[in-house]
């Protein structure tokens, strides 16, 4: 879960360290810290993290909080760029693989802006590759090589209709994504762990997504998917958290939600049930790679028997909670050694930390975290 609260050289900053310190110090087995660019244009914002030589003390007093903070849990770091969602200035500045005309009907962009070119897109893997590097050099327990929500690799998989080496053939649509892990797992060993965030499908219409039935963008079909999901084992992922859809097109698909900018066209259990049925067939699919479900936060105190079910069927390895961290840091304490959570400390799924965040602000949570966040809720909502 982002904060975009770096200090103004991408370093953690004080609100980055206190958020690390709450979420490892509330009884979780693995923190998996938020989205970092390897460059500055792709960067989501100009709070967003950005690991490089310059900031190398900063991420090493962050894996050292959570190490401390949690006695000894692991700590993945997630690598990023950020694609036609940068704003390294917080003002749009987009590198875009190709135009989109469905999801420039959320977020349109001028037709004339030119696609990242082959020469751009063949240099990052090994921006990657430095970006792992440095983050085991920081003491991190894992790099997380991110590829969903339709940021920059995401939405090279859909890259249909791309010419040169990264569009058309499914070769090429995968193979940034494939190359980058590669470069990442050099540093790999059994102390460092390659990881990935990865979108198995984005529920939005072909040609324009990943993974979806060409008649419905409701269902998937796994062809695709489950072929990339093994070619990342081939390359070195042995650890992945799994997600679907886009926040920026359909949010209701990969956080459920109460209250957000629309009302979703379905029940909110079915969205919470698309990711665990999407997360068994993973497993069963590529069963050596440890998946870590989700979707869990909407379900509040009933939360973990929801996960003790998908656990215990053999569905997914472990169950991970995002927005739940902002609200109730020390919800796996509680769930571990209480048995239960607590009704008035769960996350609501009101999605006012997205509204913060939408408006170039910190974010957490301002209903359950009031003292730091709701002074900025206010602020952004002009009262």
């Amino acid at each position: 879960m982002e904060g975009f609260d770096s200090l103004p050289d991408g370093g953690p900053g004080e609100l980055t360290l206190r958020r690390i310190r709450r979420m490892a110090s509330g009884g979780a087995g693995l923190v998996w810290a938020e989205a970092t660019a390897v460059t500055e244009d792709g960067r989501t914002n100009r709070g967003q993290l950005w690991i490089r030589r310059e900031t190398l003390d900063g991420f090493k007093r962050m894996a050292e909080t959570a190490h401390e903070a949690s006695g000894g849990a692991p700590i993945i770091l997630q690598l990023t760029h950020s694609g036609r969602f940068s704003k390294p200035r917080n003002v749009p500045a987009p590198v875009i693989a190709m135009h989109n005309p469905v999801m420039d009907e959320k977020m349109p962009l001028d037709p004339s802006l030119p696609v990242v070119t082959d020469e751009y897109l063949d240099a990052l893997p090994e921006k990657f590759g430095e970006a792992a590097a440095l983050a085991k050099e920081a003491g991190f327990d894992g790099a997380d090589v991110k590829c969903c929500h339709k940021y920059l690799f995401s939405e090279l998989l859909s890259a249909y209709h791309r010419p040169g080496r990264y569009g058309g053939s499914f070769e090429n649509r995968s193979r940034l994504f494939l190359d980058s892990i590669r470069a990442a797992a050099v540093h790999g060993d059994r102390n460092f762990v390659i990881a990935s965030r990865f979108g198995a499908f984005d529920c939005i219409p072909y040609p324009w997504g990943f993974g979806m039935d060409r008649n419905d963008p409701a269902k998937p079909d796994w062809e695709e998917p489950d072929r990339l999901y093994r070619l990342m084992a081939e390359c070195g992922v042995r650890l992945c958290d799994m997600t679907l859809g886009s926040p920026y097109y359909n949010p209701h698909v990969n956080r459920p939600y109460d209250n957000g900018g629309y009302d979703p066209p379905e029940s909110r259990l079915a969205g919470v049930k698309r990711l665990l049925d999407a997360a068994a067939h993973m497993k069963k699919a590529v069963p050596q790679i440890a998946l870590i479900g989700t979707g869990y936060s909407y379900l509040r105190q009933f939360a973990p028997f929801a996960a003790a079910a998908e656990i215990g069927s053999g569905h997914t390895d472990a169950a991970g909670f995002g927005r739940m961290a902002f609200a109730y840091p020390d919800f796996a304490r509680d769930i571990l050694k209480k048995g239960a959570l607590d009704p008035s400390k769960v996350c609501v799924t009101c999605s006012m930390c997205t509204v913060i965040m939408r408006k170039m602000h910190a974010t957490g949570c301002p209903i359950r975290d009031r003292e730091v966040y709701l002074p900025m809720l206010k602020e952004v909502l002009g009262k």
